[in-house]
């Protein structure tokens, strides 16, 4: 089997040349990622990048989004120092007023109120400052950017120029969005052209590897099933097609690597031990990327008066309550009633309630809620049964059916 999907299996020996003499390519949001991380995950990643200086290599994708994106993830980072603040801005004002509630109870000594408030105002301020200091560190990226000083140093003229044959790529990318070929077709609800972006990125890095004759370490950001085979809400492995596409176009092995993977084994072969504490923040912003619900409809009877089927939602981080839409094709004569029932769960699901809504007449939504709001709804499949009916004319469709 090795013969016929060498794509697929790899040695030892195939990791540690890919590792020594390949390619070390990422996507656009591995290198946005360093304005968002604190010091010590910047430092670390970059440290990693750095060391495969004279191999580092970005496709213009990469780099076109990542000079588009910039000041915009920049100015995000200010703001979040913002958002941090009021939370305890928040629970010195909630503080004071439950202060105020435990000194109208006359049989509480007045000292407890005040000790109350004392210590959770000196707990806040202590935190606040906290956030005013790794503010200050932040760095001024409109007088000194390092990352892009040092990206540029590490890069050495690595980044690859604007295909010629663009207006074509931009055609097949449309194709295999259409025909859910990945890379990218979960990029579909993206404004104008970004549905291309992961595909555009994912031909120039093969593009590349096959001048070079070298083979590729991807590292991506991307979370979404376009790129990784998941099962009940746990990745697997990269997409197999992809590694058979590239093997088949290049003649070359790839490894694809999300980033706390890519840092994780990075640390282990130059003898440190792996910073958990680095590789969780990584983790925690890929999965905030990823859209925590992803939904497949599979329609059983359409209509204009009726519709039924099921749909599959996967949930990729637990939740509180999730929203769940599907689609009526053709578009129904009125807006019907609506009606659905849960058929399956993940393991370990609690209570919870489910009811549907719709007022249009080309679509509906179906919301699940835990039972116990301090209760998550876990990772995993749910499937949903679901009926609308436009009344009468329902009635009236399915006599007619049955005088057929």
């Amino acid at each position: 089997m090795r013969d016929i999907f060498p794509w697929y299996f790899h040695e030892d020996a195939d990791y540690k040349a890919i590792w020594d003499e390949g390619i070390l390519t990422v996507d656009t949001n591995v290198i946005l990622d360093l304005y968002r991380y604190n010091k010590s995950t910047r430092e670390a990643l970059l440290v990693a990048l750095e060391s495969f200086e004279g191999r580092l290599w970005i496709s213009h994708q990469t780099a076109k989004e990542f000079v588009k994106n910039r000041r915009s993830v920049i100015a995000d980072v200010t703001n979040d120092f913002l958002k941090a603040k009021k939370p305890i801005d928040d629970v010195e004002k909630a503080t004071r007023s439950a202060a105020e509630a435990i000194r109208g109870c006359r049989v509480i000594p007045k000292d407890f109120s005040e000790t109350f408030e004392a210590e959770i105002e000196k707990v806040c301020q202590t935190i606040r400052e906290k956030i005013e200091k790794e503010q200050s560190e932040i760095p001024n990226y409109d007088t000194k950017d390092d990352v892009v000083s040092r990206l540029e140093k590490a890069l050495s003229g690595g980044v690859g120029a604007l295909p010629d044959d663009i207006e074509n790529l931009l055609k097949e990318a449309q194709r295999r969005r259409d025909e859910k070929i990945p890379p990218g077709y979960m990029d579909e609800q993206k404004d104008g052209l970004g549905f291309a972006g992961d595909f555009l990125m994912w031909t120039q890095i093969m593009s590349h590897s096959s001048k070079e004759k070298k083979p590729v370490i991807l590292v991506t950001s991307e979370t979404k099933e376009d790129w990784w085979e998941k099962k009940s809400g746990k990745t697997l492995n990269p997409r197999l097609e992809l590694l058979q596409e590239a093997f088949e176009k290049t003649g070359q092995k790839f490894l694809i690597y999300h980033t706390d993977q890519f840092l994780r084994i990075h640390q282990d072969k130059s003898g440190k031990a792996s910073d958990e504490s680095i590789l969780e923040e990584i983790r925690e912003y890929s999965l905030a990327r990823e859209p925590a619900v992803s939904i497949t409809q599979d329609a059983s009877l359409q209509s204009t008066s009726v519709n039924k089927g099921l749909l599959l939602v996967s949930i990729a981080r637990p939740v509180r309550n999730f929203t769940s839409s599907g689609r009526f094709t053709p578009n129904m004569v009125k807006a019907p009633d609506v009606h659905v029932k849960m058929i399956d769960t993940p393991a370990d699901t609690p209570k919870f309630t489910i009811n549907a809504n719709t007022g249009t007449i080309y679509d509906f939504n179906v919301h699940v809620h835990s039972g116990d709001r301090s209760t998550m709804l876990p990772v995993g499949d749910y499937l949903i049964e679901y009926e609308a009916s436009c009344g009468d004319l329902a009635d009236a469709e399915e006599a007619d059916n049955l005088a057929e």
